[in-house]
């Protein structure tokens, strides 16, 4: 592979959207923490196999959306296989050894979690094929973000705890939902830019379903949400650590509400930036 083939690789795995991968087994190690000393090398893998993941869901997209024409007109950044920066053949290769690469990483987790981690693992991967490619894409469906809610929050952070605890409760699940919810303002920003091109596209998102206004306003809720969540959680001394997040929230809010078209490319990074926040404020807190 040529040094601008690795480029475009990189393009393709979108790095500035990584950081909502990462975000829950950070705060989902926090939790385990309160039960457990933390054995760090399951630990890591966790996380490691988190963004693989992502990432590999990320390719799936580009070529997906690519071999449709999906893409044709974006406003969001340039995608490898629609621009011809990688061909839809390489591009599978990509996805067929990134996918075995992401399994057999994750198989090493049952080692510390057990043979009941399999299915879950397996399902997993599946659902970050089915994302965007198959006979049923869920991100087509307006089920996207149902799907980032459960493998971006629940699934991550109750699977990190178990491995670390050997034991699921409620509030690891609230947790992840809390998560989850954040991790989703990502891609209402994603669907909210793109919604006219998806509507021409027959792509159903919650917004050309739900429309713009509702969105926008469930992106300004979920933060207060998952704050809320939280605070079932543990109590209202929470709120205290989560002021910087919730501060930034209102900025990012400020900013989407004077962003259109090609502006709101600043905002995905920005919401993978504030999930990650509250992800340490909670870690803080668990501290």
């Amino acid at each position: 592979m040529s040094q601008v083939k690795f480029k475009y690789w990189i393009q393709a795995a979108r790095p500035k959207t990584l950081l909502v991968s990462m975000a829950p087994v950070i705060m989902s190690i926090a939790f385990a923490s309160i039960f457990n000393k933390i054995n760090w090398l399951p630990a890591a893998i966790c996380l490691v196999f988190a963004v693989m993941a992502q990432v590999l869901s990320n390719f799936v997209n580009d070529y997906s959306d690519g071999i449709k024409g999906a893409d044709n007109e974006r406003l969001g950044p340039q995608r490898v296989v629609a621009s011809g920066l990688i061909s839809p053949e390489i591009m599978r290769r990509g996805i067929i050894v990134w996918g075995i690469l992401t399994f057999l990483l994750g198989c090493t987790l049952l080692y510390w979690g057990g043979w009941i981690l399999l299915p879950f693992g397996i399902v997993i991967l599946l659902c970050t094929l089915a994302y965007s490619a198959g006979p049923f894409p869920l991100s087509r469906h307006a089920l996207g973000d149902i799907a980032v809610v459960l493998f971006y929050g629940v699934a991550p952070v109750v699977l990190t705890f178990f491995i670390q605890t050997g034991f699921v409760n409620y509030q690891i699940i609230i947790a992840g939902i809390s998560i989850g919810i954040m991790a989703n303002n990502l891609l209402i920003v994603n669907n909210y830019r793109d919604a006219e091109q998806d509507a021409r596209n027959g792509k159903q998102t919650t917004v050309t379903v739900f429309g713009k206004p509702l969105m926008k306003a469930v992106y300004f809720l979920n933060p207060i949400i998952a704050v809320v969540l939280m605070c079932f959680v543990f109590n209202t001394t929470i709120l205290l650590y989560l002021i910087p997040f919730l501060i930034y929230s209102i900025f990012v809010d400020i900013k989407f509400s004077k962003s259109s078209g090609m502006a709101l490319n600043k905002l995905i990074g920005m919401s993978s930036l504030e999930a990650i926040i509250f992800a340490l404020s909670i870690t803080l807190f668990l501290i």
